[in-house]
C-alpha cells in the first residue's frame, strides 16, 4: 500500500468523522461522500442512543448531538467492534472537561452505570457455579459470574430527566449489578461500604465462611467478633437467596 493511498484514507476518515473537516476527493461525487458520512453518524448514534438512554434525556437533543459529534469525530477507539462502541464513549467521556463544556459534573458516572447494565446483560453465567442449598462455616462462597460493582459520587440510579443532582453526596454510592442465572433479568442492589468490600474480596478469591470472616476480622479488628460473625451470616444468607452468591457442587 503506497503512502499516498494511505494518506488518502487517512483524509476521508477525518472528513467522514469530522463534519468541520473539508473534502477534497475529485474522484468520488460529494453527494456520495455525504450518504456515507450520514450512515456512519447515524449508524453509531444509534448505538449510544440504545446503550445510553438517561444519558440522552437528561442532556437534551442539541448538547446530546453535539457530545455525540465530538466522540465521533475526536475519539481513538481501541476496538474495532460494534458492541464495544459504548465502551469507547465512556472512555471517551473520561477524558472530557465537562466543566468546560458546560455538561454535568455527574455525565461521566451516570454513563459507567448505564454501561455496566449492558455489560452485566450480555456477560456469561459460570454453569458451573449452583445455589447455596444450606450455609455453613465450610461453604466455599462465590460471587456471581455476571456481578459488576460501581462506586461513585452521585447517586446515579436517581438521575433522570427531571431529577438531577447539584453536589456530589457526602457518601459513596455504591451499587451491585447482576444478573438472574435463569432468566437474565439484571438486577441492581444499593449497598454500603462494608458490604462492597465483602462481595469484593469474594471476587477477588473465593473463601468459605470462616475465612471470610477472618479476613474481615483482620481488615476490622475493632469489630467484635460474635456480632461481625452473626451480621454476616445474615448478609451472606440474603445474598445466596437472591443468587449474588453461590457454590460448587
Amino acid at each position: 500500500m503506497s503512502d499516498n493511498f494511505k494518506q488518502i484514507q487517512f483524509k476521508l476518515a477525518q472528513w467522514l468523522r469530522d463534519d468541520n473537516a473539508t473534502a477534497d476527493f475529485p474522484q468520488v461525487e460529494s453527494r456520495r461522500l455525504a450518504i456515507y458520512r450520514r450512515l456512519i453518524r447515524n449508524n453509531i448514534s444509534q448505538f449510544l442512543s440504545n446503550g445510553f438512554p438517561v444519558v440522552q434525556a437528561t442532556l437534551g437533543a442539541e448538547r446530546w448531538q453535539a457530545l455525540v459529534a465530538g466522540f465521533i469525530a475526536t475519539h481513538a477507539s481501541k476496538s474495532p467492534l460494534f458492541s464495544d462502541i459504548g465502551s469507547e464513549f465512556v472512555d471517551f467521556l473520561a477524558g472530557v472537561d465537562l466543566a468546560q463544556r458546560d455538561l454535568p459534573a455527574w455525565l461521566f458516572e451516570l454513563a459507567h452505570y448505564e454501561r455496566i447494565e449492558v455489560e452485566v446483560k450480555f456477560a456469561h453465567f459460570d454453569e458451573t457455579l449452583a445455589a447455596v442449598e444450606t450455609l455453613n462455616d465450610d461453604t466455599v462462597l462465590y460471587l456471581n459470574s455476571t456481578a459488576m460493582i460501581g462506586v461513585y459520587q452521585y447517586p446515579v440510579a436517581k438521575i433522570d430527566k427531571d431529577h438531577q443532582p447539584d453536589a456530589a453526596l457526602d457518601e459513596p454510592y455504591i451499587v451491585l449489578v447482576y444478573q438472574l442465572p435463569d432468566t437474565g433479568t439484571v438486577k441492581f442492589l444499593q449497598l454500603n461500604p462494608l458490604t462492597a468490600h465483602t462481595l469484593s474480596l469474594l471476587q477477588a478469591q473465593p473463601r468459605n465462611f470462616t475465612a471470610l470472616c477472618e479476613a474481615l476480622l483482620m481488615q476490622f479488628p475493632e469489630q467484635d467478633p460474635q456480632q461481625l460473625a452473626a451480621g454476616l451470616f445474615r448478609l451472606v444468607d440474603d445474598f445466596c437467596e437472591r443468587f449474588v452468591l453461590f457454590m460448587k457442587p
